[in-house]
């Protein structure tokens, strides 16, 4: 998938805000707006393609699937759990779960012997790193295409915001949303054409497919 990076996020920001430079305060305030619209953004749905992980066998234990395990990607959000590779030619029988701070309680665990499950989870935000910088190194960190255009409008409403110049600032912050807009029809169009969330019952069982 398409990616920016750190360097090109500054300039479009300079580019908006008509200058070459901000000073060194202002660009660690940049910093530390950007990184909130970069999790804002993230957070906006739990079904970015991006992060999304469809049936990955995970160990459970006491029937319970944990929020990390080793080699893999962290869980940020369960979203389904199959007893066997769910999507495929077969049905695969779906678990009820709920979830507390140490990963997915499955409810309906039939088989006392088991030791994996399939799981449809949002895999974590990767950390940005604390030598994440604006105006350093361009591939110092990678920022998602579909992340990018908010976040620099959203970053540079931001700043407005904080020098007091309150209506450019809605408008910034009105063409950011937009953006995001785009980028999530985008996503849910995506899932509307695939199975991936969608789920049926029946009297007798409940299958994904």
């Amino acid at each position: 998938m398409q990616v920016k990076y750190n360097r090109d996020l500054y300039d479009l920001i300079t580019a908006l805000a008509g200058v070459t430079s901000f000073t060194t305060n202002e660009k660690t305030q940049l910093l530390n707006f950007a990184k909130r619209r970069i999790f804002e953004a993230y957070q906006t749905t739990s079904v970015w393609p991006r992060y999304l992980t469809v049936g990955e066998e995970r160990t459970i234990t006491n029937s319970v699937v944990p929020y990390t395990e080793t080699d893999k990607d962290n869980i940020a959000e369960f979203l389904r759990i199959h007893r066997s590779q769910p999507f495929l030619k077969n049905s695969a029988l779906e678990f009820d779960f709920f979830v507390e701070s140490d990963g997915a309680h499955i409810l309906n665990l039939t088989t006392s012997d088991a030791s994996s499950v399939f799981v449809t989870c949002k895999r974590g935000l990767p950390d940005i790193p604390s030598t994440f910088d604006l105006t350093g190194d361009k591939t110092t960190q990678e920022i998602p295409l579909e992340f990018f255009y908010f976040t620099a409008h959203a970053t540079y409403a931001d700043f407005l915001r904080m020098d007091g110049q309150h209506e450019k600032a809605m408008t910034e912050e009105q063409v950011a949303q937009s953006y995001l807009a785009t980028e999530l029809e985008k996503s849910d169009q995506n899932m509307n054409n695939n199975t991936i969330t969608k789920r049926f019952h029946t009297y007798v069982t409940q299958q994904s497919r």
